[in-house]
């Protein structure tokens, strides 16, 4: 960014005005000889050339120049003070080695001598400093070059391709920046409040009518309502060759409101927009996709994430990793305090923020940056995501293997190395949590895990979870219990998808803070829409709170139903009731902003499909039972039988999948979508098959063509994603699969079937086919991803010929 010149007292002046200024000056005045106050109003003309002037001319000039000068000393006092130094002489002055008294537009001396007069300095700049921001001028201004260079680095496949052909064509640089800046701003008005893009549902464009029920809240939801409105073109479907063809027809008609088209969806649900929540509509947040949004930090333009790390030197495409991190991953797995994490990485210091931490954090990020191609080939050593993985390795094997200092006597220095020590533990601890996240985006679960056992063990190691340490400072108190709760929601969520025994069977010592009365504890992410001049929180602290004390009842539930190297206990329906108004309590009792009316954010919408994921999952067993056989007197029963509660959380769950994509579609990673998706996808392709001929098969055939859609979205960003989507496509019928390539733009031959997966998955994760009124040893008798797909790859081959398919390229490359 260029940095302006430093202003004089009372603003900046042009050099008109500061002539002006010295001209009508009482200290001017008094310095001209008498009568000169008439020449001061008359124009100055144009000096004569030596050759021109008259013998008599110059001599008279001489004559009056030696009077003026003599009259204009005596008409300063005698008592006169000290002359004033001047910081920076003029370019005529410095050649000629003479005094400059500094006054512009032109100094005295040069005045008097009717030379040129020019500054190579601001106004009170020294040439030291004139020089240093020159550089720093130099070093920060991008030509119109560069800048066309950085978008093809950052724009996506296509539009590259097309401004590479503007290029050919002969387009110099200005014209395209040009065009290309004027577009994108027009796509930014697309997305404005009163043109609010939405997505369509593939195949069937209706809420399905079996989720129209008058007890499903979510169709009451303020975000349900907003989609509703006012359909119009995806963004994404404005390319670089309608831009200008958009431009005018935005200009033509910038007097009138867009028209809008209502979707039959908006028709289908019109008694539950008569009746629905009074909505503000100017409310960017539920109007407008999340990834169309960015995140409002001041810290991450300042940040130089190359000072802590060998893998890139390119700034700015580090601090984009940086910020998707922020944007898609840290609402859901906030496993480091970021306020303490970037202020000591911006700052060089290391006490919340370490080299390892930092690599860890840029390798998610590169994960979730759409611009990067190929980013799911983990293994591939050209890609900057291999790069960041093999360096995260690097410095975890390092830092987690650092020896306790063993303190000795009279050692000054003693307590600060064990400080330091701790310090180090909790950046490790942090990034072993990311480190099994890594691992599970790539199908490694198995090796992922480790990474968290050893972040446990390390959390011992300092006490992380016993009673506070007053003697600390409030900010590593902070840290110390932000992380202990974090590692204790984190094995509890993988206790239960893995069906583990936990590992932890208590939660921390310290309660959890009130959002309210101490929001800097969480920290907040603020996020800003396009067109907007308003940024929206997503309410962390609560988001924290409310997925910590979920987990901490399900800790308690996967205690009592899962054992290591055992069989599992089945819980009675008492037992099973217990839990499941634990669970509705825990609904009923969350704040306003996550609250079924309120949600909006894909973070927020993914706190509720995981509280139905667990009910399903856990009501499943008792279906066919009552609630009252074996229940003591007492206890609250609902008014409703476990099948009916076990529908209704069905209902709910497959609608918040269908409003998460009309929403925010699918295409941004979500790294736990996933599961959801898949387990929707499964009941629904289970249903289709126990009844084929049903009078609502054709919703259902909708739901799974939505749901592998959503699947196919992520595979483009997790290699894991690809192998779920495999075992998925092999269950379906082939009438259905026929369905993918005509409303999901899926080609199931191609883009499934036909390349075989890369890499081995080594996973312990239960496909969706084991459910926990089973016996966990399905596990060990071919039932976890690993070992389906090991089997699919073997009917693939023995029933099929193999498909050619077009190589795929190995580098990496950067495409906005």
């Amino acid at each position: 960014m260029n940095r302006t010149p430093e202003p004089t007292q009372g603003g900046s002046s042009s050099p008109d005005e500061l002539t002006s200024a010295l001209t009508n000056s009482a200290s001017l005045r008094r310095l001209l000889p008498v009568g000169s106050e008439e020449a001061l109003s008359r124009p100055i003309a144009p000096a004569r050339s030596s050759a021109s002037a008259s013998p008599s001319s110059t001599r008279t000039a001489r004559t009056t120049g030696t009077l003026t000068k003599i009259q204009a000393r005596s008409a300063v006092p005698t008592g006169r003070s000290k002359r004033q130094a001047t910081t920076a002489a003029c370019g005529a002055c410095r050649r000629r080695k003479s005094k400059c008294n500094g006054e512009r537009p032109k100094c005295s001396a040069c005045h008097d001598r009717g030379t040129d007069c020019g500054y190579d300095t601001n106004v009170a700049e020294t040439h030291a400093q004139a020089l240093k921001r020159k550089f720093d001028e130099l070093q920060n201004s991008k030509s119109a070059a560069e800048r066309v260079f950085e978008i093809l680095q950052t724009k996506d496949e296509k539009e590259a391709g097309e401004v590479f052909q503007r290029i050919r064509r002969g387009a110099d640089p200005a014209t395209i920046l040009r065009h290309i800046t004027f577009g994108d701003a027009l796509i930014q008005l697309a997305l404005s409040p009163d043109t609010g893009y939405r997505y369509e549902f593939p195949y069937l464009p209706d809420m399905p009518a079996f989720l129209q029920r008058h007890d499903n809240v979510y169709l009451d939801s303020e975000v349900y309502a907003c989609v509703l409105r006012r359909p119009t073109p995806s963004p994404s479907a404005v390319s670089v060759e309608h831009r200008q063809h958009l431009a005018h027809q935005l200009i033509s008609s910038s007097h009138q409101q867009p028209h809008l088209t209502p979707s039959t969806a908006s028709r289908s649900m019109s008694p539950y927009l008569a009746h629905g929540p009074a909505v503000d509509l100017h409310s960017d947040p539920y109007h407008k996709p999340y990834h169309s949004a960015s995140v409002e930090n001041s810290r991450l333009e300042k940040l130089q994430p190359s000072q802590w790390t060998s893998v890139s030197t390119n700034d700015n495409l580090m601090r984009k990793f940086l910020h998707d991190y922020i944007m898609y991953d840290y609402g859901w797995h906030h496993f480091l305090h970021l306020d303490y994490f970037l202020d000591d990485m911006a700052n060089g210091r290391h006490r919340f923020c370490s080299r390892l931490l930092v690599n860890t954090v840029l390798c998610i990020g590169s994960y979730h940056h759409r611009g990067l191609q190929g980013r799911a080939e983990y293994w591939n050593p050209a890609n900057i995501v291999y790069m960041f993985l093999a360096e995260t390795k690097r410095l975890f094997e390092i830092d987690s293997e650092l020896e306790r200092p063993i303190p000795m006597p009279n050692d000054p220095h003693g307590e600060r190395r064990l400080r330091e020590w701790e310090e180090r533990r909790l950046t490790t601890i942090q990034a072993g949590l990311l480190l099994n996240v890594l691992y599970l985006f790539n199908g490694s679960d198995k090796i992922g895990w480790r990474y968290s056992l050893r972040a446990i063990e390390m959390a011992h190691e300092i006490n992380l979870f016993g009673p506070q340490q007053p003697e600390m400072d409030r900010e590593m108190r902070n840290v110390r219990e932000f992380t202990a709760w974090i590692v204790f929601t984190w094995q509890s969520v993988n206790s239960y998808h893995y069906f583990r025994a936990p590992v932890m069977k208590y939660p921390p010592q310290v309660p959890l803070p009130d959002p309210i009365e101490n929001p800097q504890w969480y920290g907040e992410i603020w996020i800003k829409y396009p067109g907007s001049q308003s940024r929206f929180p997503t309410h962390l602290g609560f988001m924290f709170k409310a997925k910590a004390e979920l987990w901490a009842i399900m800790n308690d539930f996967s205690l009592l139903s899962f054992r290591d190297g055992g069989l599992p206990l089945k819980l009675s329906s008492p037992q099973i009731l217990e839990f499941y108004n634990r669970l509705v309590n825990w609904l009923h009792k969350l704040p306003e902003p996550l609250s079924p009316r309120k949600i909006v954010t894909p973070h927020q919408i993914k706190l509720h499909l995981h509280f139905y994921f667990i009910l399903v999952n856990m009501l499943r067993p008792i279906v066919t039972s009552e609630w009252r056989n074996g229940i003591p007197p007492g206890k609250t029963i609902p008014p409703y039988t476990p099948q009916d509660a076990y529908l209704n959380a069905t209902i709910r769950f497959e609608t918040l999948i269908r409003i998460y994509y009309l929403r925010h579609g699918f295409e941004a990673l979500d790294s736990f979508l996933m599961q959801f998706l898949g387990a929707l996808a499964y009941m629904t392709i289970d249903a289709i098959a126990q009844n084929p001929s049903a009078p609502h098969v054709e919703t259902l055939r909708s739901t799974v063509v939505l749901a592998i859609k959503g699947m196919w979205e992520q595979a483009q960003s997790l290699y894991v994603a690809r192998a779920v989507l495999r075992l998925l496509a092999s269950a379906m019928r082939p009438e259905d699969v026929q369905l993918l390539k005509k409303f999901a733009n899926v080609e199931a031959e191609t883009d499934i079937y036909a390349a075989p997966l890369e890499q081995p998955i080594q996973s312990d994760w239960p496909t969706y086919v084991v459910r926990l009124d089973q016996n966990p040893d399905t596990v060990r008798l071919g039932k976890t991803l690993s070992s389906k797909l090991e089997r699919l790859s073997l009917d693939l081959t023995a029933s099929s010929p193999p498909v050619e398919s077009t190589p795929r390229p190995r580098n990496w490359s950067v495409i906005l």
